[in-house]
């Protein structure tokens, strides 16, 4: 019984999954990155990307590709906080090899008003850590 316990953890440890630590480290990463933007800080939520990131948004007609074009936009919204408060919804992540996907419905508060989005965010594990490869945001419709 014990042997096919071990074999049992053996297995998922190698196998694609659902993570539950991991869901813990890569939602700590987001909410560093929001709460940068609380502050109208964007460098909390640069500082995680890797260089040749992807990024879909609705700030943008078409893919933001790599790091210099994202941070270029990124800095409009320098010093202008994007909202008041956030709550992260059912996150969960998936992993398969070296990468991890993130997602979860994200709410966002300014005022009265709260608006919704499903957020992807996937992650390549690099040397220095978990680093986001992609991005894509869609809003939720009401």
């Amino acid at each position: 019984m014990r042997i096919a316990g071990m074999l049992m953890a053996a297995a998922l440890a190698v196998a694609p999954g659902w993570a539950g630590d991991l869901t813990e480290e890569l939602v700590a990463l987001e909410r560093r990155a929001l709460d940068g933007w609380l502050k109208g800080d964007p460098e909390p939520a640069l500082a995680a990307m890797d260089p040749d990131v992807t990024y879909y948004h609705v700030i943008s007609e078409q893919r933001i590709e790599g790091l210099a074009a994202l941070k270029e936009i990124f800095e409009r919204y320098r010093g202008r906080p994007l909202f008041d408060s956030y709550e992260i919804r059912g996150a969960k992540v998936r992993t398969v090899g070296d990468a991890a996907v993130l997602t979860y419905q994200l709410g966002q508060r300014v005022g009265e008003n709260t608006s919704y989005w499903n957020g992807t965010v996937v992650f390549g594990k690099t040397e220095a850590g978990w680093r986001v490869v992609h991005v894509h945001w869609s809003a939720v419709r009401a």
